[in-house]
């Protein structure tokens, strides 16, 4: 690097060294016992030369020093006391020989054949983070060393860098170098130079070479050292004299802001960016106190960064083995709480089944009596004489004729034939059977009695008497109910108005071929005139010699089938299944039977409430009544089973044997239950297992923070040993200004009487004087 030139004391000095390195062609002298082959290079005082020992074959390097003064003899001396000093660390080229009295005088060093860090510098520029951090850190290890025996360098570079065979750095050229108790300034090199280091009077501190030691790293990261510009660099060399020069350096780097160029590198993280930051600091109060500090500083960076997957997997571990654990706890929790729910659910819908089949049998029993009941009067002896009159009876036959349009029931130009129908006393005779049928009658409520003959004309009807007094029961004598479901036995009511109207079916014109139940008949659902509730008939065709002559029947209101005795938040309902245009109507319910007790007339918006789709089992299902105005009691997901009401019917074989058989009636008994009080149970299982998967969630957090804690002091000691270990290595016990003086005297001395005192062995210089005095 062209911009690594040592300042020198003087100009003068400074014009010798860049003549003696323009002749490095003949070497400045021949030395005996080895062989020169390479010009190497020169510095301040010489030249640098490679050189073969003719004994052991060995390469080694040789120094020339091209001055024989007394004054200019003495950075000879003192650069070979340094490395006196320094002989047994492997960190330092090592001194191998002294020519004190040749001409001109030289020492011999061992080669390095890699060459210096400027030279690696030189052939890729930059060098990997890794690397650059590795001979950083030997090199800051090697100044260690020096400081620990009283030696500053000050002048550290690249070129004053060498490199092993194993590319371990060896710190060379202690030309510049100073004792820790002299007060001699020293000048370094441009921008690796501490900026209070240039200045003439300045005192040798070790925070000069902590300055370098950045400023290497820096160049190894960057190819360029900090604070470094060409143009600031030619306004240096043009500043005149040494001083000026001087001068002109320090105000340059005070101006210039903090580098930069370091922070984009890759690789080149928070930690090391602030180490490097704080060794090139300008002011040195605010630079590393040591390089002990700076290399503790970088070693505890690596053993940071090294240390970062362990922590990060001490962190991460326990948060995942919290995870795993609290993935199988949460797995756990919910297949604890979905199969309590299940096995809840499924015992609630087992029981709400077995007490819908209970409620539709009681229904289905309540309905057989109806049946029965309404046979019984079909088939009565007197009923049926009384009966056969009115058929037998010319006037009656001829009223009924007239009266059997429906289109006509309402029509004013019938009511007087109406009128006399009903008074006739061979029909009124049938009134006392149906009264008689009404007021013995112990099974539940009965709304109506009647009988139609084949025309579909009421013959007879009894009513049960109106709750409310304001409105009379209604006259249906002598009207014609062809059309009702219970006459004909279809699934819905035919037109009773006019034929050929919107409904599917219509009543034929001709009565003698209207059609008529052939056997007992549960009717399509239809709704009263007086409370608006849903009635149903029970109807069975009357026989006479195996001839059906007649139709026989009664209505009851619904309310009256479901028999349920309700369990804890239970309560059951009925409804029409059968296809047609009540499919789903809703006929029984708590919200009706509390309507019905009031006595008002149920509102429209629950008489028409029915369900969209029956129950599932093993689904939630919503009560249609919860979205009523009155039902907002129901409106809560519910557990429903569901059961059929069958009605038993009975015939009789040609031989005259009665048959009882079994078929599906069409109405759906639902018992419902509270979904969340049916689970309540499993949310309890729920909370406790969360209070304990609470517990020991607290419990694995307590320990996780118990181990970091000890994991943190741990590493805490272990920085406190590595810097105690850093301390001891500086405390080595520093040379001497004067004892370094008489070491390198003694070294001269030993070296007058064996001018090659090391040459062929690998002892050091003072082993060499030791075995000198001896002789």
């Amino acid at each position: 690097m062209s911009f690594e030139r040592t300042e020198h004391q003087t100009t003068q000095s400074q014009q010798d060294a860049i003549n003696r390195s323009l002749d490095g062609t003949t070497p400045p002298a021949q030395i005996e016992g080895y062989l020169l082959q390479a010009y190497l290079g020169s510095g301040a005082f010489g030249q640098v030369w490679s050189a073969v020992d003719r004994t052991t074959g060995k390469k080694v390097a040789i120094k020339f020093y091209n001055r024989r003064s007394v004054g200019d003899i003495e950075p000879l001396a003192r650069e070979v006391q340094k490395l006196v000093v320094l002989s047994a660390d492997r960190h330092v080229v090592q001194l191998l020989d002294v020519g004190w009295e040749a001409d001109p005088p030289y020492f011999v060093m061992e080669f390095l054949p890699r060459g210096s860090l400027e030279d690696l510098l030189r052939s890729q520029e930059k060098i990997p983070v890794h690397q650059a951090l590795d001979l950083c850190e030997e090199v800051a290890v090697g100044l260690m060393h020096l400081h620990g025996k009283g030696v500053l360098h000050c002048d550290l570079k690249p070129g004053n860098v060498l490199l092993d065979n194993d590319g371990k750095p060896r710190l060379a050229d202690f030309g510049q170098s100073r004792l820790s108790d002299e007060a001699t300034p020293s000048l370094g090199t441009l921008f690796y130079m501490a900026p209070e280091q240039a200045d003439l009077d300045a005192t040798p501190d070790a925070r000069w070479d902590v300055y370098a030691l950045g400023a290497l790293l820096y160049v190894m990261l960057t190819g360029k050292p900090p604070y470094f510009d060409h143009t600031i660099n030619t306004e240096i060399e043009a500043s005149g004299d040494i001083r000026s020069r001087l001068s002109a350096y320090r105000k340059s780097i005070s101006a210039a802001g903090p580098p930069r160029r370091h922070r984009s590198v890759s690789g080149v993280d928070r930690m090391l960016a602030e180490i490097i930051d704080r060794c090139i600091a300008i002011d040195p109060r605010k630079r590393y106190s040591s390089v002990q500090s700076a290399l503790l500083a970088l070693r505890q960076r690596s053993e940071t960064i090294a240390r970062r997957p362990l922590v990060l997997l001490g962190l991460v571990g326990p948060l995942l083995l919290f995870g795993v654990i609290a993935l199988f706890g949460w797995t756990a929790y919910r297949q604890a709480v979905n199969d309590t729910d299940q096995a809840i659910t499924q015992k609630a819908m087992q029981s709400n089944k077995f007490a819908a089949q209970l409620a539709a049998r009681s229904a289905a029993e309540q309905m057989d009596e109806y049946f029965r009941a309404v046979e019984q009067l079909a088939s009565d002896r007197d009923f049926l004489v009384d009966l056969e009159k009115v058929f037998a009876n010319e006037s009656l036959n001829e009223l009924r004729l007239k009266l059997s349009n429906p289109a006509k029931n309402m029509a004013p130009d019938l009511d007087s034939d109406r009128q006399e129908f009903r008074n006739h006393s061979v029909r009124t005779a049938l009134q006392f059977h149906l009264r008689k049928r009404m007021a013995e009658q112990p099974i539940g409520h009965v709304d109506s009695w009647w009988v139609y003959d084949l025309y579909g004309n009421q013959l007879a009807g009894v009513f049960a008497e109106s709750k409310d007094p304001n409105k009379p029961v209604k006259i249906t004598i002598g009207l014609n109910y062809s059309w009702r479901t219970y006459f004909s036995g279809l699934e819905k009511d035919l037109d009773e108005a006019v034929p050929g109207g919107p409904h599917r079916y219509h009543v034929d014109p001709n009565p003698e071929k209207r059609q008529f139940i052939t056997r007992p008949n549960l009717s399509a659902v239809f709704k009263s005139e007086a409370t608006g509730i849903w009635k149903v008939a029970f109807s069975t065709p009357i026989r006479k010699e195996g001839k059906i002559v007649g139709i026989a029947g009664l209505t009851v209101e619904m309310g009256s089938f479901v028999k349920f005795d309700p369990g804890a938040n239970q309560y059951a309902m009925m409804y029409d299944s059968r296809p047609g245009a009540h499919t789903g109507i809703i006929l029984e319910h708590p919200i009706l039977a509390e309507q019905r007790k009031i006595g008002n007339r149920v509102p429209t918006e629950l008489i028409e409430c029915r369900l969209d789709s029956p129950p599932t089992d093993g689904k939630q299902f919503l009560d249609p009544m919860g979205n009523t105005s009155l039902g907002t009691a129901f409106n809560q997901p519910s557990i429903a089973s569901a059961a059929k009401v069958a009605i038993t019917e009975y015939s009789t074989d040609p031989s005259g044997k009665k048959i009882e058989s079994s078929h599906d009636s069409g109405l759906r008994i639902v018992v419902l239950e509270d979904y969340e009080t049916v689970i309540e149970p499993a949310h309890a299982l729920g909370q406790r297992l969360s209070w304990l998967g609470a517990m020991a969630a607290t419990f694995l957090v307590i320990v996780s923070l118990i181990m970091w804690y000890l994991v943190v002091r741990l590493l805490r000691g272990t920085r406190q040993q590595l810097s105690r270990t850093f301390t001891a290595w500086g405390n080595t016990t520093p040379i001497t200004a004067d004892g370094a003086i008489d070491v390198a005297l003694e070294t001269r001395t030993g070296n007058s009487a064996n001018p090659k005192t090391s040459r062929g062995s690998n002892d050091t210089v003072m082993e060499q004087r030791d075995k000198n005095k001896k002789k």
